[in-house]
């Protein structure tokens, strides 16, 4: 059964908002002054009905874990689905992330 991923946003856009951290669980911080965030703060809000969490790019939201993966492979997922490793949803799992396709891993 496949799945329709929302198309992210581009490298360079999130780029010039986040950097990966490894000092907060959503593993994103700001580097700009933006929308009541400074410089520095944690990116992303956990949503209290999937776990997960959220983060807002231009009025749109997206599960960081899907920025997390972005920003470190530099491969778009939107094709595929991106997993936690052990489905672990509220630790950083920066380093563990995996793209998945068709209830498989795809190996960075």
């Amino acid at each position: 059964m496949s799945r329709n991923y929302k198309l992210m946003p581009s490298l360079w856009r999130l780029e010039e908002l986040f950097k990966l951290s490894t000092q907060y669980p959503s593993g994103l911080e700001w580097i700009v002054d933006k929308a009541g965030y400074k410089k520095g703060d944690s990116v992303g809000k956990i949503n209290k009905s999937t776990g997960y969490y959220m983060v807002s790019v231009d009025n749109e939201a997206y599960l960081a874990h899907r920025i997390v993966y972005y920003l470190r492979t530099k491969k778009s997922p939107d094709t595929h689905g991106v997993q936690h490793n052990f489905s672990n949803k509220l630790k950083d799992n920066r380093l563990e992330l995996r793209a998945t396709y068709r209830n498989t891993f795809i190996k960075n």
